[in-house]
């Protein structure tokens, strides 16, 4: 998106699934919803430097409610685990991505916005804004879905990704 936004790349489209620029929510004056955020990453990166191995819980629950970590298998638990420091790297790297909300307008590119309909707030209302602001975009959501599209809705959400792409080189 700050490509995009810079206009340095010109994309032919994009596809934004469950797209987070944290900043967005600023800008648009949703504190409430930014500070949600914070809270949460101020817990798990506390936690993961004192140490804790599975702080990254804290992320996957935030996104999918509580208990989400807990409820899968062990396998994908110990790849979240093992990828924890490159996470909080992104999380530490993404948060200061905050362009004004006018600036969203610059995106020309056909853009799908793909929202799971049973997200988080906070997610939910980043999407809106991404679909408001930015002049061709489109807004889908996936019934029964939440911030894990691809694992949970894989079918339905190829289907709208191909589609998307299709109708942009069309």
């Amino acid at each position: 998106m700050a490509h995009a936004i810079q206009g340095t790349i010109k994309p032919a489209s994009l596809t934004l699934i469950e797209a987070n620029p944290l900043g967005i929510l600023r800008s648009a004056g949703e504190t409430d919803l930014y500070a949600m955020f914070g809270a949460m990453t101020q817990v798990y990166f506390a936690e993961f430097d004192a140490g804790g191995p599975d702080a990254a819980r804290h992320v996957i629950d935030f996104y999918g409610g509580e208990g989400t970590f807990a409820s899968l298998p062990p396998k994908m638990r110990d790849y979240v685990i093992k990828t924890t420091p490159s996470n909080i790297r992104d999380w530490s790297s993404g948060t200061a991505f905050e362009p004004p909300f006018s600036n969203y307008q610059q995106i020309a590119a056909r853009t799908l916005v793909v929202r799971g309909g049973n997200g988080h707030p906070a997610m939910m209302r980043i999407a809106e804004l991404l679909a408001t602001a930015i002049s061709r975009a489109r807004l889908e959501t996936m019934v029964g879905g939440g911030h894990f599209l691809p694992a949970t809705h894989p079918i339905e959400l190829a289907r709208l990704v191909d589609a998307h792409v299709e109708a942009s080189v069309a």
